[in-house]
């Protein structure tokens, strides 16, 4: 193709058509430049559809990452709830004349257990450091983004902070009233009796006995009607009460904030058309 408009160029300067020589110039520049102009645009056309790929697997998993989050969030929620109801138990229990029966002992347990969670933020905490945010087009579901990471972070800040101010000084302050077992000492002397040959022979190998083998040097069962008029001992389980359900409260938040943002996300074209 070269080659032919080179001879054309050479024919018309031999012929000393110079006129038409120029006006074939201006015409050849011109097209060299439409052709510039089209590589231009089709570069551009086929980077702007990488970005949107790009921008579409980033979204189908941020999806994923509130979703899984969702469910957790409603489990780590109830969790708590569950906590606090039992707490809220052993509180209305105090300073009564009748001392409460022995199945109190369950919600001592219940309500002194505890575990934390943190929702799923690796796609989106990622999205924010590597800079590649910039992929998604929605400028406001980007400042969305960036506000459920920082959200979602302080409350979780929150949390931490109750689990040592509240949980485990009440924890402290329960297990100074109460260090000794709250079973009795036939609990245990039935699971001994239950126990089969091989359970005891692991336990003797492991050396993994649930409480000495020697049940008579163990102080077992706390007094419950002195305990539950002991003002530390409501301390405690009030410690408890306030981390658990704050802890309630707060996962209740962030279950939240994970549904707008998870709902806003769900209305994006990109998740329609997959």
């Amino acid at each position: 193709m070269i080659k032919f408009f080179r001879k054309i160029r050479k024919n018309l300067l031999s012929e000393g058509k110079t006129g038409k020589y120029l006006k074939y110039a201006i015409g050849e520049i011109i097209l060299v430049v439409i052709g510039i102009l089209i590589a231009l645009q089709v570069n551009e056309w086929n980077s702007d559809r990488n970005k949107r790929k790009s921008e579409k697997i980033l979204i189908v998993q941020l999806k994923s990452d509130l979703e899984k989050s969702k469910i957790e969030l409603g489990e780590i929620k109830e969790y708590h709830l569950d906590r606090a109801r039992a707490s809220t138990i052993i509180l209305q229990s105090f300073w009564k004349t009748e001392t409460p029966n022995d199945s109190i002992v369950n919600y001592f347990q219940l309500a002194g257990s505890t575990k934390m969670y943190s929702p799923i933020l690796g796609t989106t905490k990622s999205l924010i450091s590597s800079g590649n945010i910039d992929l998604i087009s929605s400028s406001e579901f980007k400042n969305d983004i960036v506000s459920y990471v920082e959200k979602v972070e302080s409350k979780l800040k929150d949390i931490k902070r109750h689990e040592e101010s509240y949980f485990r000084k009440g924890v402290e302050l329960i297990d100074e009233i109460m260090p000794n077992n709250v079973q009795p000492k036939e609990y245990y002397i039935k699971r001994f009796d239950e126990a089969t040959k091989e359970d005891l022979d692991r336990w003797d190998e492991t050396g993994l006995y649930i409480v000495p083998k020697n049940l008579d040097v163990v102080p077992f069962k706390s007094d419950l009607k002195k305990i539950f008029q002991n003002k530390l001992f409501f301390r405690g389980y009030k410690k408890l009460y306030l981390y658990q359900y704050n802890g309630y409260r707060i996962y209740d938040e962030i279950l939240i904030l994970t549904i707008e943002l998870l709902d806003k996300l769900n209305s994006t074209e990109l998740v329609k058309t997959e």
